[in-house]
């Protein structure tokens, strides 16, 4: 079979997230089949970006320019400059695309749809409801028409479906991997070292992690925290056991090396996250044996088997719950040991880039 993989992303961008998921989706495509690339880069409409800039300081609702008709047109008439005897396209994401029209089958890869997106990451009151209809309704159809529909988790899926009114007959959950080295085995000692790690400390639960480490560390004064990532308010920065390492550019060798070193002798990964979709983190430190407690939300239940490889947090604001679940582990010795084997065997079971690469193989080539 020949593929055409299409995306915005170019293949030197690959440290993680969505440059990350588009270099392991394309290599594994094209180790099982003929598969071109092709990098599309669409023109700023800055004439829509303009009218958005404004409105938002006049504080009116604007639009979203990202995905204005004109952008879209731009990226479809783009596609329609690809010229090969193709059998399928696969398609990194899915709205930059959807004013494209396919001759051919193909199939589509992504997180989440639009709607969610929106809900999630942006304040939705800001922008017109008919600009966002606008866009809901293209990707909706878009979707629908696609041989296959590929997320990386269960709940973004059924999202999709209750946000567009689609049955989703066509839709597959594959997972998602992380990205980063798996390790042969556990090397965990004997530290209590939990860990932090955020590119937006407060959506994450930063200050919700750091008053519970307070409460915990009444008690255990030997516990100690590593804060990687967006810098803690200067409140907490200089709390006795807190250490702030920063963010860390797994690109760098050096520093990569020191953050595998954190995830060696980390305890646990606190992450009560009140704004995510499928926080890889969480895969990342189960490769190492590390279990996560974390927000009963989002995708976050099919990564984390609750009291087996970690646990979910009713609320994820209430700092005292989460104190409770860092004490257990401190506590509860062989319940901890048996609960890092758990977390490692499920996510190099479940959790990696052969298993999701198999997966949409496996589909491809019995469509």
């Amino acid at each position: 079979m020949r593929l055409a993989y299409i995306t915005n992303t170019s293949l030197k961008e690959s440290s993680g997230g969505g440059s990350g998921v588009n270099f392991a989706t394309y290599n594994h495509l094209k180790d099982s089949f003929d598969t071109d690339y092709y990098l599309i880069n669409p023109r700023q409409d800055f004439k829509s970006k303009v009218t958005s800039v404004i409105l938002k300081k006049l504080h009116l609702k604007r639009n979203y320019h990202h995905f204005s008709d004109f952008r879209l047109n731009n990226v479809a008439k783009q596609f329609q400059d690809i010229r090969g005897d193709f059998d399928a396209y696969f398609f990194h994401g899915f709205t930059q695309w959807i004013d494209t029209n396919p001759i051919k089958p193909y199939f589509c890869f992504n997180d989440a749809c639009f709607a969610t997106y929106v809900e999630i990451y942006n304040d939705k009151k800001e922008f017109q409801s008919n600009d966002l209809n606008r866009i809901y309704k293209k990707e909706a159809k878009w979707l629908k028409n696609a041989e296959k529909v590929f997320f990386r988790s269960e709940w973004a899926l059924n999202e999709t479906k209750k946000a567009y009114n689609l049955e989703g007959e066509n839709f597959l959950n594959v997972g998602v991997g992380g990205f980063i080295d798996i390790p042969e085995r556990d090397i965990y000692k004997s530290d209590y070292k939990f860990l932090f790690i955020s590119r937006e400390f407060k959506p994450k639960g930063g200050e919700v992690v750091l008053k519970a480490f307070r409460v915990v560390k009444e008690k255990y004064t030997n516990i100690e925290i590593n804060v990687v990532g967006d810098a803690p308010p200067e409140g907490f920065i200089n709390d006795y056991g807190v250490r702030y390492i920063g963010f860390v550019d797994k690109k760098n060798e050096v520093e990569k090396r020191k953050l595998l070193e954190i995830f060696n002798s980390s305890f646990a990964l606190l992450h009560p996250t009140k704004k995510d979709i499928n926080p890889l983190v969480l895969i990342e430190l189960a490769y190492y044996g590390c279990p996560a407690i974390s927000s009963n939300s989002f995708a976050i239940p099919e990564y984390i088997i609750d009291g087996q490889t970690g646990f979910l947090l009713q609320d994820e604001t209430d700092e005292q719950e989460l104190a409770e679940k860092m004490e257990y582990l401190i506590v509860n010795r062989d319940a901890y040991l048996n609960m890092r084997k758990m977390a490692r065997r499920n996510a190099i079971k479940n959790n990696t880039w052969n298993a999701v690469g198999n997966r949409i193989v496996n589909v491809i080539n019995n469509k």
